[in-house]
Protein backbone atom coordinates (compact mmCIF):
# COMPACT_ATOMS: atom_id res chain seq x y z
CA UNK A 1 0.00 0.00 0.00
CA UNK A 2 2.63 2.22 1.15
CA UNK A 3 4.67 1.28 -2.10
CA UNK A 4 1.32 2.08 -4.44
CA UNK A 5 0.92 5.97 -2.80
CA UNK A 6 4.49 6.26 -3.34
CA UNK A 7 4.19 5.69 -7.33
CA UNK A 8 1.31 7.11 -7.42
CA UNK A 9 2.47 10.45 -6.33
CA UNK A 10 5.69 10.43 -7.91
CA UNK A 11 3.67 10.31 -11.15
CA UNK A 12 1.85 13.04 -10.11
CA UNK A 13 4.81 14.57 -9.27
CA UNK A 14 5.74 14.02 -12.67
CA UNK A 15 2.97 14.69 -14.62
CA UNK A 16 1.37 17.12 -13.25
CA UNK A 17 3.85 19.18 -11.41
CA UNK A 18 2.18 22.60 -10.74
CA UNK A 19 -1.41 20.86 -10.13
CA UNK A 20 0.50 18.51 -7.45
CA UNK A 21 2.44 21.69 -5.84
CA UNK A 22 -0.72 23.97 -5.50
CA UNK A 23 -2.91 21.14 -3.93
CA UNK A 24 -0.23 20.18 -1.54
CA UNK A 25 0.21 23.34 -0.69
CA UNK A 26 -3.46 24.25 0.53
CA UNK A 27 -3.85 20.83 1.85
CA UNK A 28 -0.68 21.44 4.60
CA UNK A 29 -1.76 25.57 4.95
CA UNK A 30 -5.31 25.07 5.54
CA UNK A 31 -4.73 21.81 7.94
CA UNK A 32 -3.21 24.70 10.28
CA UNK A 33 -4.80 27.50 9.52
CA UNK A 34 -8.38 26.56 9.63
CA UNK A 35 -8.34 25.16 13.61
CA UNK A 36 -6.56 28.84 14.41
CA UNK A 37 -10.18 29.52 14.64
CA UNK A 38 -11.51 27.35 17.43
CA UNK A 39 -11.93 29.22 20.66
CA UNK A 40 -9.75 28.92 23.54
CA UNK A 41 -6.57 27.83 22.21
CA UNK A 42 -3.92 27.66 24.70
CA UNK A 43 -1.17 30.34 24.87
CA UNK A 44 1.26 30.53 22.07
CA UNK A 45 -0.83 27.89 19.69
CA UNK A 46 -2.08 30.79 17.55
CA UNK A 47 1.82 31.73 16.47
CA UNK A 48 2.83 27.83 16.21
CA UNK A 49 -0.23 26.82 14.12
CA UNK A 50 -0.10 30.52 11.75
CA UNK A 51 4.10 29.50 11.49
CA UNK A 52 3.45 25.54 10.40
CA UNK A 53 0.70 26.68 7.63
CA UNK A 54 2.91 29.48 6.07
CA UNK A 55 5.65 26.72 5.31
CA UNK A 56 3.33 24.63 2.83
CA UNK A 57 4.79 26.48 -0.78
CA UNK A 58 8.11 25.42 0.57
CA UNK A 59 7.25 21.97 1.28
CA UNK A 60 5.05 21.64 -1.50
CA UNK A 61 8.26 22.65 -3.64
CA UNK A 62 10.74 20.43 -1.83
CA UNK A 63 8.49 17.81 -2.61
CA UNK A 64 7.65 18.05 -5.72
CA UNK A 65 11.24 18.14 -6.92
CA UNK A 66 12.43 15.29 -5.07
CA UNK A 67 9.85 13.14 -6.01
CA UNK A 68 10.79 13.75 -9.67
CA UNK A 69 14.18 12.17 -9.56
CA UNK A 70 16.38 9.83 -7.87
CA UNK A 71 19.44 11.64 -6.27
CA UNK A 72 22.96 11.13 -7.60
CA UNK A 73 24.25 10.23 -4.32
CA UNK A 74 23.46 8.33 -1.38
CA UNK A 75 20.95 10.89 0.47
CA UNK A 76 21.93 12.48 4.08
CA UNK A 77 21.10 15.38 5.77
CA UNK A 78 23.59 18.50 5.05
CA UNK A 79 23.42 19.28 8.74
CA UNK A 80 25.18 22.66 8.08
CA UNK A 81 22.11 23.68 6.05
CA UNK A 82 19.73 22.39 8.58
CA UNK A 83 21.54 24.33 11.23
CA UNK A 84 21.34 27.57 9.20
CA UNK A 85 18.07 27.05 8.55
CA UNK A 86 16.98 25.90 12.12
CA UNK A 87 18.88 29.07 13.98
CA UNK A 88 17.83 32.05 11.92
CA UNK A 89 14.06 30.44 12.64
CA UNK A 90 14.95 30.29 16.47
CA UNK A 91 16.38 33.95 16.09
CA UNK A 92 13.34 34.97 14.19
CA UNK A 93 11.01 33.44 17.07
CA UNK A 94 12.29 35.19 19.76
CA UNK A 95 12.56 38.46 17.70
CA UNK A 96 8.18 38.33 18.06
CA UNK A 97 8.84 39.71 21.23
CA UNK A 98 10.52 42.51 20.40
CA UNK A 99 7.87 45.83 20.30
CA UNK A 100 9.48 49.30 20.82
CA UNK A 101 7.93 52.45 22.86
CA UNK A 102 4.56 50.49 21.61
CA UNK A 103 4.68 51.09 17.94
CA UNK A 104 2.13 48.28 17.80
CA UNK A 105 1.78 48.90 13.51
CA UNK A 106 5.13 47.36 13.10
CA UNK A 107 5.14 45.01 16.47
CA UNK A 108 3.98 41.71 16.05
CA UNK A 109 0.54 41.03 16.75
CA UNK A 110 -1.13 40.40 20.45
CA UNK A 111 -1.81 36.81 19.68
CA UNK A 112 1.26 35.94 17.55
CA UNK A 113 3.54 35.38 20.73
CA UNK A 114 5.26 32.68 22.29
CA UNK A 115 4.55 32.76 26.21
CA UNK A 116 6.66 30.44 28.60
CA UNK A 117 3.45 29.20 29.71
CA UNK A 118 2.60 27.70 26.55
CA UNK A 119 1.75 23.65 27.09
CA UNK A 120 4.31 20.95 26.12
CA UNK A 121 2.71 20.67 22.53
CA UNK A 122 3.06 23.93 21.70
CA UNK A 123 6.68 24.04 22.36
CA UNK A 124 6.46 20.63 20.01
CA UNK A 125 5.16 22.58 17.46
CA UNK A 126 7.28 25.26 17.65
CA UNK A 127 10.23 22.63 17.38
CA UNK A 128 8.56 21.70 14.21
CA UNK A 129 8.70 24.90 12.81
CA UNK A 130 12.58 25.13 13.58
CA UNK A 131 13.20 21.79 12.10
CA UNK A 132 11.22 22.74 8.78
CA UNK A 133 13.34 25.63 8.56
CA UNK A 134 16.22 23.94 8.64
CA UNK A 135 14.68 21.36 6.11
CA UNK A 136 14.33 23.84 3.26
CA UNK A 137 17.82 25.57 4.02
CA UNK A 138 18.97 21.69 3.50
CA UNK A 139 17.93 21.78 -0.12
CA UNK A 140 20.67 23.91 -1.31
CA UNK A 141 23.16 20.98 -0.78
CA UNK A 142 20.17 18.10 -1.79
CA UNK A 143 21.75 15.01 -3.11
CA UNK A 144 18.96 15.75 -5.77
CA UNK A 145 20.49 18.07 -8.98
CA UNK A 146 16.87 19.54 -10.02
CA UNK A 147 16.47 20.56 -6.28
CA UNK A 148 20.02 21.89 -5.52
CA UNK A 149 19.41 23.70 -9.05
CA UNK A 150 15.79 25.50 -8.18
CA UNK A 151 17.49 26.16 -4.21
CA UNK A 152 20.56 27.90 -5.22
CA UNK A 153 19.31 30.95 -5.36
CA UNK A 154 18.34 30.90 -1.87
CA UNK A 155 21.95 32.02 -0.92
CA UNK A 156 22.95 35.12 -1.85
CA UNK A 157 25.83 36.05 -3.58
CA UNK A 158 27.83 39.39 -4.29
CA UNK A 159 25.73 39.89 -7.20
CA UNK A 160 22.30 39.59 -5.16
CA UNK A 161 23.71 41.40 -2.17
CA UNK A 162 24.67 44.46 -4.61
CA UNK A 163 20.54 44.05 -5.75
CA UNK A 164 19.71 43.98 -2.12
CA UNK A 165 19.80 47.54 -1.98
CA UNK A 166 17.99 48.86 -4.19
CA UNK A 167 15.15 45.97 -3.40
CA UNK A 168 15.37 47.59 0.03
CA UNK A 169 14.93 51.23 -0.97
CA UNK A 170 12.45 50.78 -3.69
CA UNK A 171 8.90 50.76 -1.79
CA UNK A 172 10.25 53.68 0.19
CA UNK A 173 10.89 55.19 -3.33
CA UNK A 174 7.78 54.61 -4.52
CA UNK A 175 5.20 55.74 -1.60
CA UNK A 176 7.67 58.90 -0.68
CA UNK A 177 7.10 59.91 -4.78
CA UNK A 178 3.55 59.52 -4.35
CA UNK A 179 3.02 61.86 -1.52
CA UNK A 180 5.55 63.73 -3.44
CA UNK A 181 3.19 64.03 -6.24
CA UNK A 182 0.13 64.85 -4.46
CA UNK A 183 1.72 67.53 -2.35
CA UNK A 184 2.16 68.80 -5.12
CA UNK A 185 -1.30 68.81 -6.37
CA UNK A 186 -2.64 69.58 -2.85
CA UNK A 187 -4.21 66.24 -2.17
CA UNK A 188 -4.18 65.68 1.28
CA UNK A 189 -3.98 62.43 2.77
CA UNK A 190 -2.75 61.14 6.24
CA UNK A 191 0.56 61.85 7.34
CA UNK A 192 3.35 58.33 6.75
CA UNK A 193 4.03 56.69 10.24
CA UNK A 194 7.78 57.43 9.26
CA UNK A 195 7.31 60.81 10.15
CA UNK A 196 5.20 59.96 13.61
CA UNK A 197 8.07 58.72 14.73
CA UNK A 198 11.66 59.15 15.55
CA UNK A 199 14.21 57.69 13.04
CA UNK A 200 15.83 56.00 16.16
CA UNK A 201 12.36 54.21 17.03
CA UNK A 202 11.28 52.97 13.58
CA UNK A 203 14.23 52.21 12.02
CA UNK A 204 15.29 49.38 14.12
CA UNK A 205 11.99 47.89 14.48
CA UNK A 206 11.59 47.66 10.75
CA UNK A 207 15.17 45.61 10.29
CA UNK A 208 13.40 43.39 13.01
CA UNK A 209 10.23 42.68 11.58
CA UNK A 210 12.08 42.69 7.88
CA UNK A 211 14.04 39.65 9.55
CA UNK A 212 10.81 37.99 11.14
CA UNK A 213 8.81 38.09 8.05
CA UNK A 214 11.42 37.35 5.64
CA UNK A 215 12.38 33.84 8.26
CA UNK A 216 9.02 33.11 9.46
CA UNK A 217 5.72 34.89 8.28
CA UNK A 218 5.59 35.53 4.74
CA UNK A 219 9.12 35.70 3.08
CA UNK A 220 9.54 31.68 3.29
CA UNK A 221 6.83 31.21 1.22
CA UNK A 222 8.90 32.14 -1.73
CA UNK A 223 10.94 29.23 -1.28
CA UNK A 224 7.80 27.73 -3.01
CA UNK A 225 5.65 30.31 -5.01
CA UNK A 226 8.82 32.02 -6.28
CA UNK A 227 11.65 29.38 -5.80
CA UNK A 228 9.98 26.45 -7.29
CA UNK A 229 6.60 27.38 -8.96
CA UNK A 230 6.94 30.00 -10.95
CA UNK A 231 10.15 28.34 -12.94
CA UNK A 232 7.73 25.64 -13.25
CA UNK A 233 5.25 27.44 -14.63
CA UNK A 234 7.71 29.15 -17.30
CA UNK A 235 9.00 26.14 -19.03
CA UNK A 236 5.67 26.02 -20.69
CA UNK A 237 4.11 29.74 -20.25
CA UNK A 238 5.59 33.48 -20.75
CA UNK A 239 6.21 35.21 -17.66
CA UNK A 240 2.76 37.10 -17.84
CA UNK A 241 0.63 33.90 -17.71
CA UNK A 242 3.13 32.31 -15.58
CA UNK A 243 2.45 35.64 -13.19
CA UNK A 244 -1.48 35.56 -13.91
CA UNK A 245 -1.57 31.77 -12.23
CA UNK A 246 0.49 32.35 -9.46
CA UNK A 247 -1.46 35.50 -8.74
CA UNK A 248 -4.81 33.83 -8.45
CA UNK A 249 -3.78 31.00 -6.81
CA UNK A 250 -1.61 32.81 -4.17
CA UNK A 251 -4.12 34.92 -3.23
CA UNK A 252 -7.03 32.69 -1.92
CA UNK A 253 -4.32 30.92 0.11
CA UNK A 254 -4.26 33.11 2.53
CA UNK A 255 -8.16 32.95 3.33
CA UNK A 256 -8.29 31.29 6.13
CA UNK A 257 -5.49 33.68 8.11
CA UNK A 258 -7.51 36.85 6.57
CA UNK A 259 -11.32 35.84 7.71
CA UNK A 260 -10.10 37.37 11.13
CA UNK A 261 -9.93 40.98 9.31
CA UNK A 262 -13.14 40.72 7.17
CA UNK A 263 -15.94 41.82 9.59
CA UNK A 264 -18.72 41.49 6.73
CA UNK A 265 -18.52 37.77 6.15
CA UNK A 266 -21.36 38.15 3.43
CA UNK A 267 -18.86 39.63 1.09
CA UNK A 268 -15.56 37.49 1.43
CA UNK A 269 -16.12 36.43 -2.24
CA UNK A 270 -15.68 40.61 -3.34
CA UNK A 271 -13.51 40.94 -0.57
CA UNK A 272 -10.71 37.84 -2.27
CA UNK A 273 -11.69 39.28 -5.42
CA UNK A 274 -10.70 43.30 -4.02
CA UNK A 275 -7.21 41.75 -2.40
CA UNK A 276 -6.56 39.60 -5.85
CA UNK A 277 -6.48 42.69 -7.20
CA UNK A 278 -4.27 43.81 -5.23
CA UNK A 279 -1.64 41.37 -4.93
CA UNK A 280 -1.24 41.04 -8.74
CA UNK A 281 0.94 44.33 -8.87
CA UNK A 282 3.23 42.49 -6.09
CA UNK A 283 3.29 38.98 -7.91
CA UNK A 284 4.32 40.90 -11.30
CA UNK A 285 7.35 42.57 -9.14
CA UNK A 286 8.42 39.77 -7.84
CA UNK A 287 8.42 37.70 -11.54
CA UNK A 288 10.28 40.57 -12.92
CA UNK A 289 12.98 40.28 -9.74
CA UNK A 290 13.33 36.70 -10.01
CA UNK A 291 14.21 36.33 -13.82
CA UNK A 292 16.05 39.48 -13.68
CA UNK A 293 18.23 38.10 -10.72
CA UNK A 294 18.58 34.50 -12.84
CA UNK A 295 16.45 33.19 -9.80
CA UNK A 296 17.39 34.77 -6.71
CA UNK A 297 15.27 33.27 -4.11
CA UNK A 298 16.94 35.80 -1.41
CA UNK A 299 15.74 38.91 -2.93
CA UNK A 300 12.22 37.49 -3.43
CA UNK A 301 12.40 36.56 0.20
CA UNK A 302 13.93 40.52 0.80
CA UNK A 303 11.06 41.96 -1.44
CA UNK A 304 8.17 40.15 0.19
CA UNK A 305 9.35 40.93 3.64
CA UNK A 306 9.73 44.35 2.63
CA UNK A 307 5.68 45.06 1.53
CA UNK A 308 4.82 42.93 4.46
CA UNK A 309 6.85 46.01 6.65
CA UNK A 310 7.58 49.07 4.57
CA UNK A 311 3.93 49.55 3.26
CA UNK A 312 2.42 50.38 6.46
CA UNK A 313 5.73 52.11 7.48
CA UNK A 314 6.20 55.08 4.29
CA UNK A 315 2.22 54.58 2.71
CA UNK A 316 0.88 58.07 3.03
CA UNK A 317 -0.87 59.41 -0.43
CA UNK A 318 -3.39 56.74 -1.98
CA UNK A 319 -1.53 57.91 -5.39
CA UNK A 320 0.68 55.28 -4.98
CA UNK A 321 -1.09 52.69 -6.39
CA UNK A 322 -1.11 54.63 -9.64
CA UNK A 323 2.89 55.18 -9.26
CA UNK A 324 3.55 51.52 -8.45
CA UNK A 325 0.69 50.27 -11.35
CA UNK A 326 2.96 52.49 -13.87
CA UNK A 327 6.17 51.24 -12.72
CA UNK A 328 4.81 47.69 -13.61
CA UNK A 329 3.63 48.55 -16.54
CA UNK A 330 6.83 50.25 -17.37
CA UNK A 331 8.64 46.90 -16.63
CA UNK A 332 6.64 44.76 -17.91
CA UNK A 333 6.81 46.14 -21.83
CA UNK A 334 10.70 46.91 -21.05
CA UNK A 335 11.49 43.51 -19.84
CA UNK A 336 8.76 42.06 -22.86
CA UNK A 337 7.13 39.47 -20.01
CA UNK A 338 4.68 38.29 -22.68
CA UNK A 339 7.32 36.34 -24.54
CA UNK A 340 7.91 32.72 -23.65
CA UNK A 341 11.86 32.94 -23.65
CA UNK A 342 12.20 35.34 -21.20
CA UNK A 343 12.07 33.64 -18.08
CA UNK A 344 14.49 32.33 -15.86
CA UNK A 345 14.20 27.90 -15.55
CA UNK A 346 17.10 26.70 -13.57
CA UNK A 347 19.21 24.79 -14.78
CA UNK A 348 21.51 21.30 -13.67
CA UNK A 349 25.03 21.97 -13.11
Amino acid sequence: MTIWIYKSLRNLAKNHPVIFFIVTTYLWSWSFWIPIHQDGLPPGMTLALTLMGVFGPALAGSLVLRLREEPKEASSLPWAGFLTGALLAVSAIAMFKVNLLGVTDLAPKADLNFPPESPWYVYVLMGLVVAISGFIFTNVQSSYPTVRSFYEGLVPNRRTFLLAIPVLLFLPTVLILASTVADLLGISYEQPKYLQQSVAVWLPLMFVKLFTVAILTGGNEEHGWRGVLLPLLQKKWSPLVATLIIGLVWEPWHLPIVLDFIEDKTNIGLIVMARLVAIMPIAFLMTILYNYSRGSIFLCVLLHACFNTQLKLFVGSELMALVLLITILVSIAFFKMWRRNTGYVPTQH
